[in-house]
């Protein structure tokens, strides 16, 4: 695939808006929208040609959770001298040892190496080049254009506060139950009336959620609060794989893993789902610079999305609704948008982006991306052009 040079920073050249899908588009939904690089089709491409020089160990998970029942995970060999400790490969270290921590010891025992990390996060907020600092300083420079007042230091000790309760509301589900998790989210009675009005009404719902602090563990208070099935691009490993699916067996949620897996099987799927009377849910806020991607206005800057819900919404005429999910510590408030039905798929696109916007804006800290190296480059480009304005 070709990367667009002005796509090197996150931010693609604008091209023309497209009013409305196609037989191809859909055909082309190839679901790694978590990704900025390469999307799935690319991957399943490569591995077939003679040159591709990577190879995979895969294994078949089944699982209760799975909406297929089973699942073959994939993950690739890398030799010690290519492997990067990178958030990524930390990830794949530390969760796995969580999760047996969680399931063998004490809760005060398993959250210790956390609250250890959280406290030496807190004291590294004094390193001027912190990058998660640095995301504070940039996106508290960007609400206050907008009218909100926020400050850098507050906003970097309630992001790390919403963390330690993500882990502490993993503790609640592991140590107490889901009963007792369950209490930690709220939903209105508003809402929800609304959510299954939606389904009953139009057969189906997408759910447009954001990488938020909460958003994972909300979805054992939205399935039972209306009919849901969660996409999640499942993590680069096996061993994390087993872990996120116990996870989400415990939360009693169905959901449907994409990494890996086949883009039109998927893509079948997801819309004899959306006939039957669900919600299904998936995380797109993740920068894509793709060529097929859509650019729509974020914080005044154009920024590219993958389109693949939005496409699918547009081809069923089925509304999406955008959420937003609140943090204060342990407990999470769930927020939803305006339902938006079109065809047009960049109206959808910017209709939940605006949503999500507006939210960060006035609640960063809950916002998990402060913290992702690719939104951390758009945001310093953004405060940096602010900085210009005002010069």
């Amino acid at each position: 695939m070709k990367i667009l040079p002005a796509a090197a920073e996150g931010v693609a050249p604008r091209v023309p808006a497209r009013a409305q899908t196609d037989d191809s588009d859909i055909c082309i939904l190839l679901l790694d929208w978590d990704s900025t690089g390469k999307t799935f089709m690319d991957i399943w491409i490569s591995m077939g040609s003679r040159d591709n020089k990577q190879k995979y160990r895969t294994e078949t998970i089944r699982s209760p959770a799975l909406y297929a029942n089973e699942f073959t995970a994939r993950e690739e060999i890398v030799g010690r001298a290519k492997r990067s400790f990178g958030g990524a490969r930390i990830k794949s270290i530390i969760m796995p040892k969580l999760h047996w921590l969680l399931q063998h010891t004490p809760v005060f025992i398993a959250m210790a190496p956390v609250r250890l990390t959280i406290l030496l996060l807190r004291a590294l907020y004094w390193w001027p080049q912190n990058p998660w600092r640095l995301s504070c300083e940039y996106i508290c420079s960007i609400a206050r254009a907008r009218g909100h007042r926020h400050l850098p230091a507050q906003v970097y000790q309630q992001l790390l506060t919403n963390l330690l309760g993500a882990a502490e509301n993993l503790a609640c589900l592991y140590g107490q139950g889901l009963d007792h998790a369950m209490e930690r989210v709220q939903i209105s009675s508003a809402d929800a009336a609304e959510m299954n009005r939606l389904v009953a009404d139009h057969g189906g719902v997408l759910l447009m959620v954001p990488h938020n602090f909460g958003t994972a563990f909300s979805t054992l208070k939205m399935n039972v609060t209306f009919p849901l099935l969660l996409v999640v691009r499942n993590p680069a490993t096996i061993e994390r794989t087993r872990v996120s699916l116990d996870f989400y067996e415990r939360m009693q949620v169905k959901i449907i893993m994409v990494r890996g897996g086949n883009p039109f099987e998927l893509s079948r799927t997801l819309f004899a789902v959306l006939k039957d009377g669900k919600t299904v849910a998936a995380t797109v806020d993740s920068l894509d610079r793709s060529t097929n991607r859509v650019e729509v206005d974020m914080f005044d800057t154009p920024t590219g999305f993958n389109p693949w819900a939005a496409k699918i919404a547009a081809r069923m005429k089925i509304p999406i609704v955008p959420a937003y999910f609140r943090s204060r510590g342990s407990h999470i408030s769930i927020t939803f948008g305006p339902h938006l039905v079109s065809q047009d798929v960049d109206e959808l696109v910017q209709h939940y982006i605006r949503f999500f916007e507006q939210n960060i804006i006035e609640d960063p800290a809950s916002w998990a991306f402060l913290a992702d190296k690719n939104w951390h480059r758009i945001l310093r480009q953004i405060n940096a052009g602010l900085d210009k304005a005002q010069q």
